[in-house]
């Protein structure tokens, strides 16, 4: 009677002596290719994800964070790669030219009169000064869309207030300064 319970075909004699669907069950525990993709599909777009959400360069992590600089300056008309100050409100550092900013300052490019161009270059000097004074730390300034923008603080105190304290600058504004009448009064 039992003889009856198999169909043609279910008794196979590769299997003679195991039960039946052994060789199936053994099959399922095997991973489809199937899954092994979608597993790496799956993984590749967390890796996108975060390689998106997370600073992936040293320059993305240097233009949020903060840098501690204790190089001297020197004056300097170019960058060739050591630090120096090119006007009284751009220096380079490390082959990069960075822009102070909450400040005005005498154009030294462009001068209206000699009085301007002489009001620059003390400017400048001053802010040599300044950044050779010791260690500063260079902050992007967020509030900017030029990139090269940054915030000097030295001992809590911002070295553009300095400027300004000093007369060397003015605040920003939206209204240009006439250096040259500012000389004659």
């Amino acid at each position: 009677m039992a003889r009856n319970l198999y169909e043609m075909g279910d008794q196979r004699p590769e299997l003679a002596g195991k039960w039946l669907n052994e060789r199936d069950d053994q099959r399922s525990r095997q991973l489809p290719i199937g899954m092994i993709a979608a597993a790496i599909a799956v993984a590749g777009v967390v890796v996108m994800l975060a390689t998106q959400i997370l600073p992936a360069d040293s320059k993305a992590s240097e233009d949020k964070a903060s840098m501690n600089i204790t190089e001297t300056f020197a004056l300097c008309d170019g960058s060739k790669g050591q630090p120096c100050v090119l006007s009284a409100d751009r220096y380079s550092y490390h082959g990069r030219s960075y822009r102070l900013t909450g400040m005005q300052v005498p154009s030294m490019a462009k001068p209206h009169c000699t009085a301007e161009a002489e009001r620059a270059a003390q400017a400048r000097r001053a802010l040599a000064i300044l950044l050779n004074g010791g260690a500063f730390d260079a902050y992007r300034d967020s509030s900017q869309k030029d990139p090269d923008a940054r915030i000097l603080i030295r001992d809590g105190v911002s070295i553009s207030q300095l400027m300004i304290l000093k007369g060397q600058a003015r605040s920003s504004s939206d209204k240009p300064i006439n250096w040259c009448a500012d000389a004659k009064s």
